[in-house]
C-alpha cells in the first residue's frame, strides 16, 4: 500500500467533522493487471451519497510539478474507476494555500475546466473542509 500524504489525518477528520463517514481508507480500486488505492471513501447515509476522496498537500518546491503529479494521478484514478464501472464522483482535495495559489492562477483554472476535476478545499490546520467544487 502506498504512503500517505501527510494531510491524510487532516482530510479524513474534516470529512467526519462534517457529517461524513469514512467506510475505506482507503478504497481499493482492482485492475486485471494491478490494485490502485485511492485514499478515502466517504458516505453521508442520510443523504444517500457516497464520494472517493484523493488528497494532495501541494508540499513540493515546485507548484507546478505538485499540480501536474496531482492532475495525473486523479486523472489515472478516474480512469481506473470508470474501467469498473464505479459512479462514485472523485474529489481531488487540496490545501486552501494550493487553491488560493496555483489552482486559483490561470492555468490551475484552465486545467480545473479542462479536465472536469472536481474539487475539495481544506484547511489543514483547523481540520476544515473550505468548499466543494463543483
Amino acid at each position: 500500500m502506498p504512503a500517505r500524504d501527510h494531510h491524510h489525518e487532516a482530510v479524513k477528520n474534516a470529512l467526519q467533522k462534517d457529517g461524513w463517514l469514512i467506510t475505506h481508507d482507503p478504497r481499493t480500486i482492482m485492475l486485471p493487471e494491478r490494485a490502485l488505492f485511492i485514499d478515502l471513501r466517504a458516505s453521508r447515509i442520510d443523504e444517500e451519497i457516497a464520494v472517493l476522496v484523493e488528497i494532495k498537500g501541494f508540499g513540493q518546491d515546485s507548484q507546478i510539478e505538485a499540480l501536474a503529479e496531482a492532475l495525473g494521478k486523479y486523472n489515472l484514478y478516474r480512469t481506473a474507476l470508470e474501467l469498473n464501472g464505479v459512479k462514485e464522483p472523485l474529489y481531488l482535495a487540496i490545501p486552501q494555500a494550493a487553491y488560493n495559489g496555483i489552482v486559483s492562477e490561470t492555468i490551475g483554472q484552465q486545467i480545473i475546466r479542462d479536465y472536469g476535476v472536481k474539487v475539495l478545499v481544506y484547511d489543514p490546520d483547523t481540520e476544515a473542509i473550505i468548499q466543494w467544487l463543483p
